[in-house]
């Protein structure tokens, strides 16, 4: 089985999310906090991939697998699950906590930008230079 690495920049995203409590290449490990508050959400009815999202855990940076596999190991974790349970349905988050995932997303947004200008400026220098050889060669 092939484990997706996660890339230098994604994590340094995850890191910065208040629901990962540490992040590796390889290995995520979320807050106390969001793991009772995403049972919470899944024992009112909510989808995990969208409890995810909204955490800025999209399945597509995390896995699906990884989602699902969070999930049965959370459902079977007695001490999660009660915590659940007792917390009642406020899966929303905080006003603070809301803030920084948006603070962290918008700086996301930010970074990947400046790499899609930088992106743009290196193909515009590539074609700049393709044209230029490719008049050099019919000029010959």
């Amino acid at each position: 089985m092939t484990k997706r690495q996660f890339s230098n920049t994604e994590v340094e995203y995850l890191r910065a999310l208040p629901a990962v409590e540490s992040v590796t290449q390889n290995r995520i490990t979320y807050s106390r906090d969001f793991q009772i508050s995403c049972m919470r959400r899944y024992l009112d009815g909510e989808r995990p991939s969208s409890i995810f999202t909204s955490a800025g855990l999209s399945p597509a940076i995390v896995g699906r697998k990884r989602v699902e596999r969070n999930i049965a190991r959370w459902k079977a974790d007695s001490d999660i699950m009660a915590a659940a349970k007792i917390g009642g349905s406020s899966g929303s988050l905080s006003s603070e906590t809301r803030e920084r995932l948006v603070s962290v997303q918008l700086g996301q947004i930010r970074s990947l930008m400046c790499q899609v200008l930088e992106l743009k400026d290196r193909i515009d220098a590539l074609e700049r230079q393709l044209k230029k050889n490719t008049g050099m060669k019919c000029d010959s």
